[in-house]
């Protein structure tokens, strides 16, 4: 390829990048993955640019060519190393729940990328990963393979793992944000397969970021479903799916619960709305762990209200869950409370019972035996417990 193919075949990918990146400042809540994903693109910024700044130097006489052609090099592998680690970092984040940044285990994981630093670092002394011969031209080391071996491994654990949450997870919504996670390891892992075997060609980078701008998007889709506050599909997506339920032959049991938090309004009177906020995330987490293997819908309806829409449950199924997230909550931990656990109150309604013969029918009767439940919850002396002590 020549130096102004090159040039051309990288422009693209770089300014969409660059687009992407600015759009990702706005539009995304301040997280780790967040930081994560945006890491990762200034890394594939930085590889192309080197790739290209490399390429175009390849071959051209001089000392200060060499320099550089050392130095972009060292930083290119650098680069595609420590990405590739971060992909595998993110996935990891995503797939147990936001432990991939944390704890002892991460160093662990970053042993291949550590050994391969250094022995990219021993190039200086003499041809491991790559060199530069006498004439300025790249060349591969006898080491090159580790390089490609550990960058594709990283990447390769990653898809295995998203492969592995898509299998595992019973929400459809779940599985379809895995398969983003998948593909994005498929398209370098082929770039990189040709680029290897057809030495010349620039396929890798390119790919590299279709898939990343593909998984941004998904992310787009999912932040205009999702409550920003507890992370759970919120009122618009709920009634997209409720459209969709509506529609669809029922074949099999199906569960419509409606459920609040006791007392909240006394929660957020006694112990301000930052406790009342937080109260909502440790329940929406209760509800992901109890129902999260489930075939279960999650959404927060709004204010303190959530619903869970369970297909395959039967009455005895519904009424343990039930009982799981209640004996979950009542012992859930906030040092914000002084008087401890939480109390939820929830109505369920069964496909087919008597007045549901429609989806939406179940929404009415849910709706009515969920405030049944509460008006029995709800009496003087229960509310003093959520008086703040002073």
């Amino acid at each position: 390829m020549s130096n102004i193919v090159y040039i051309q075949v990288s422009i693209f990918p770089i300014a969409a990048l660059l687009a992407v990146m600015d759009n990702l400042k706005r539009d995304m809540s301040f997280s780790w993955r967040r930081r994560c994903l945006e890491s990762i693109m200034k890394l594939m910024v930085c590889i192309m640019i080197f790739n290209v700044v490399c390429w175009c130097l390849n071959g051209r006489e001089g000392s200060l060519a060499k320099g550089i052609l050392w130095v972009g090099n060292t930083a290119y592998y650098v680069f595609m190393l420590y990405m590739a680690f971060l992909w595998f970092l993110y996935v990891y984040d995503k797939v147990t729940n936001g432990n991939g940044q944390m704890g002892i285990s991460m160093f662990v994981k970053a042993v291949p990328l550590v050994v391969s630093l250094v022995i990219l670092a021993a190039g200086m002394v003499r041809p491991m990963i790559f060199y530069i011969d006498d004439e300025n031209l790249y060349q591969r080391g006898p080491l090159h393979i580790i390089s490609t071996v550990v960058a594709a491994g990283y990447i390769s654990a990653a898809c295995i793992l998203a492969f592995v949450g898509m299998l595992r997870t019973q929400e459809r919504e779940e599985k379809r944000q895995y398969g983003y996670l998948v593909f994005f390891g498929v398209f370098p892992l082929i770039g990189g397969i040709v680029q290897m075997l057809l030495y010349g060609t620039d396929l890798l980078w390119p790919m590299t970021s279709v898939a990343l701008v593909m998984v941004y998007i998904n992310i787009q889709q999912q932040n205009v479903s999702r409550d920003g506050m507890t992370g759970l599909n919120n009122r618009r997506r709920l009634d997209q799916y409720i459209d969709v339920l509506s529609k669809e032959h029922i074949k099999e049991p199906l569960c419509y619960s409606i459920m609040d938090i006791d007392y909240f309004k006394e929660i957020n009177d006694n112990f301000g709305h930052q406790t009342g906020d937080k109260v909502l995330c440790l329940v929406a987490a209760a509800l992901k762990k109890v129902y999260g293997n489930t075939r279960s819908f999650i959404a927060r309806y709004g204010g303190d209200e959530f619903v869970i829409i369970s297909r395959g449950f039967d009455r005895e199924q519904a009424e343990h869950y039930r009982g799981r997230l209640e004996r979950m909550l009542k012992d859930i931990e906030c040092v914000e409370l002084e008087n401890g656990g939480l109390e939820i109150s929830m109505g369920c309604a069964h496909y087919g019972e008597e007045g549901c013969k429609q989806v939406r029918d179940m929404l009415e009767l849910a709706d009515m035996r969920m405030y049944e439940i509460k008006n029995e919850h709800h009496n003087n002396n229960a509310a003093l417990k959520w008086q703040k002590r002073g």
